[in-house]
């Protein structure tokens, strides 16, 4: 006869454990201390087996209920029919946890392959090679795109979280759209060398990222124009303020001015200028590929890994012999002074902007408006039959402005016989502006 909750709860112990059946070998046993079991004996295979199922007693109190006691005998009654053993809830519960640490485990591996495996740990990676053989620009640049590519830019989202293999074309599409084309070319580049080392680790079969073109659809970049002068006259004054300018620490920036005017090399590539790069018995400055701008861009898109030489005029030596007697011991012509500089610490852009704003030049002439000077001054010079003096292909050129047409126009040896006639003519012209002259142009000008 089945057993029933009253009944159950009136079991009382005795001087020896007995027990009370339920149904088909459900029982209780009633131990001597008043402790009440659930047990279910069963054959299988010939050998008796007893069945553990637990306490009676309230859920709440980690003990068996009658119904549960009677749901846990049903299933281990099925378990017999099948051949099989059945399980208790002790031994229940030691599986559950069993495979609850296992599947623990298993994610906690997969969560740290694909750690090892996610796009910012990667790129990482990357980065840390692009250290070694690179110029401290280039790698600074690295730097950035990486941060980017990882972390996000404005509104864009990074992706360093995510695995490589799960890596999308929309998770670089959407953060290119946030960039200006000369930006986003570069994290583009980033983006695409990176997941080329994924491809091969054998991380992946293809990039996302191959044969796409991220610029299609958006905005051309419009370039800001920098401050610059380019009338002679007013051109004329600066040179003469600039040779009035009364600097600190030996009058560097005062040079580093005189030198952007003779060269009109960029700002950047003039103050970490090296004299192990100057000849001054050849009149010559050879800037290593590396120091170009854009040299890794300019090296993928194939154009020739070759250093850039800028001829240097007889004003222009005269002036590096002057400063070599002041730096020419250390490793750079403008080396940062000043308490708390690091021996690698040069001058900045915005020490030369300094100086030209506090000549009265902001926002009139920039340290870089050298160059669109240069550019424009020499672009209107004409022979005496109005024609250019100079091809503007040329001046291009020595503007470090090289594409595939600047270098279909000239041989292999960058047109170098004609680039020294250009730079002495230049520094024979500020010359003469300075000391109040005028140049071909501004007489053809008068004469009009």
């Amino acid at each position: 006869m089945a057993l029933n909750a009253i009944q159950l709860q009136n079991l009382k112990p005795k001087s020896a454990d007995y027990r009370m059946p339920d149904d088909d070998g459900l029982y209780v046993l009633v131990r001597t201390n008043g402790v009440r079991l659930w047990r279910f004996d069963y054959t299988l295979h010939g050998t008796r087996r007893t069945l553990s199922i637990g306490e009676y007693g309230e859920e709440r109190e980690g003990k068996v209920t009658l119904a549960r006691a009677r749901r846990i005998h049903a299933d281990a009654i099925e378990a017999v029919a099948k051949g099989e053993h059945p399980v208790s809830p002790a031994q229940a519960r030691r599986l559950a946890e069993a495979a609850a640490k296992a599947t623990a485990a298993a994610e906690k591996a997969a969560e740290a392959d694909a750690e090892q495996r996610a796009f910012g740990r990667l790129a990482d990676e990357w980065l840390a090679a692009r250290k070694v053989g690179n110029s401290p620009k280039t790698y600074a640049r690295d730097e950035r795109c990486v941060s980017y590519l990882k972390g996000g830019y404005r509104t864009g989202k990074g992706f360093g979280h995510v695995p490589v293999e799960q890596v999308e074309t929309a998770h670089l599409s959407d953060l290119a759209e946030k960039f200006n084309k000369p930006s986003r070319i570069r994290v583009i580049s980033a983006a695409r060398k990176i997941m080329a080392v994924a491809k091969r680790k054998g991380w992946i079969k293809h990039s996302p990222f191959a044969d796409v073109d991220f610029n299609e659809g958006l905005a051309k970049h419009r370039e800001r124009k920098r401050p610059a002068i380019t009338d002679e006259a007013k051109f004329a004054q600066l040179l003469r303020d600039i040779d009035g300018y009364d600097g600190r620490g030996h009058n560097l920036t005062r040079y580093g001015l005189k030198l952007l005017a003779l060269t009109f090399v960029r700002p950047d590539t003039m103050a970490k200028a090296r004299w192990q790069h100057f000849d001054l018995l050849k009149a010559q400055w050879v800037i290593p590929f590396a120091s170009l701008k854009m040299a890794s861009q300019r090296a993928e898109t194939g154009e020739a890994v070759e250093d850039f030489v800028v001829p240097l005029s007889k004003q222009a030596v005269a002036l590096l012999r002057e400063l070599h007697e002041i730096t020419g011991k250390g490793r750079y012509l403008f080396p940062a002074l000043g308490v708390g500089r690091n021996p690698g610490d040069v001058m900045s852009e915005n020490t030369l902007n300094s100086a030209l704003h506090a000549l009265g030049y902001k926002d009139v002439h920039c340290a870089h408006g050298f160059r669109s000077s240069a550019s424009t001054i020499l672009n209107r010079q004409r022979n005496g039959d109005g024609r250019r003096m100079f091809d503007r292909s040329l001046i291009e050129l020595q503007l470090d402005h090289q594409d595939g047409s600047t270098r279909a126009i000239y041989d292999r040896d960058d047109a170098l016989p004609e680039r020294i006639g250009l730079m002495q003519y230049w520094a024979d012209l500020l010359d003469t502006l300075r000391g109040g002259g005028r140049s071909k142009a501004k007489y053809l000008e008068a004469v009009a």
